[in-house]
């Protein structure tokens, strides 16, 4: 399983940042449109869409609406994320108590229509996140892409500082009936290997005391708001009664299995990066 795991994450590690630093913004957002689909198909899935077929039009649905939305009222786009980024700070606290029902295959409607908020908003912060820049000297520079590979290795960071510092020291679960696996020192870990991250990138990005010290603040919340992402996804699983997403990415599970972290984090990044750090750039 580990040798699998390995042979699919190099490869697609390899593509994604092909896609990030070396395609323009439009061609990116046609890639996250690929995305959406497939996580549209199983977050359908998970909410008891038997039918493959219907699984497959709601695929459709969602990517149409994201395409729509950019192209003819992209003006709305900023209230799809600020919705997003409402929810999902919601849910966090409901997250750390709930006891998800006993699985069942059952049709649920409501989780349906949070995917017509969520992975829009995440495909919406993605695009725009992509095609920031900044002006220097009077010269516009394209800094996008380093700022959105930094949003998604910073999840990918949080994870490797949850497993090592769970695996060590962890005692106290976080969210026993989602996630028994998870453990709050799991989560201290995660924020301290996050900050000490965010340090190294604010020298990359030539950021004064005061907004690497508000970088690393926006960091710290994307560790805390990236879980519940996490918990969020295995929250539907359990329901479902599926220990994955979809079998898309072998030995990885689906593409939501992949993305949860990040369907969280890229909107609350967007805006945090908004007011907090390029705020008069």
């Amino acid at each position: 399983m580990l040798y699998q795991r390995i042979l699919t994450a190099i490869p697609l590690a390899i593509f994604v940042v092909w896609m990030i630093f070396f395609q323009p913004t439009f061609i990116f957002f046609y890639f996250i449109l690929f995305i959406v689909a497939v996580s549209a198909y199983e977050w359908a899935k998970l909410s008891g869409v038997s039918n493959v077929v219907l699984r497959w039009l709601f695929a459709v649905v969602i990517t149409t609406l994201v395409w729509a939305i950019q192209r003819f009222v992209s003006d709305y786009i900023i209230w799809v994320i600020y919705i997003a980024v409402l929810w999902w700070f919601s849910i966090s606290y409901y997250l750390k108590f709930a006891k998800p029902k006993p699985a069942s295959s059952n049709f649920k409607l409501e989780k349906l229509l949070i995917a017509l908020v969520v992975l829009p908003a995440t495909a919406f912060a993605m695009q725009s996140i992509h095609a920031i820049s900044i002006s220097v000297d009077g010269v516009m520079i394209k800094q996008g892409p380093a700022w959105l590979f930094y949003a998604l290795s910073l999840v990918w960071v949080a994870d490797i500082g949850a497993y090592f510092s769970g695996k060590r020291f962890g005692k106290n679960k976080l969210a026993p009936h989602i996630s028994p696996g998870k453990t709050k020192e799991g989560l201290v870990g995660a924020v301290v290997l996050t900050s000490l991250y965010t340090l190294l990138v604010s020298y990359y990005f030539d950021l004064n005391t005061e907004r690497a010290a508000l970088l690393v603040l926006l960091s710290i919340i994307l560790t805390f708001i990236s879980v519940s992402g996490d918990l969020y996804i295995s929250f539907l699983k359990r329901e479902a009664g599926l220990k994955d997403s979809g079998n898309i990415l072998p030995g990885h599970g689906g593409m939501l299995d992949r993305i949860d972290s990040a369907l969280a984090a890229m909107p609350v990044f967007l805006v945090g990066l908004n007011l907090l750090i390029l705020t008069g750039t």
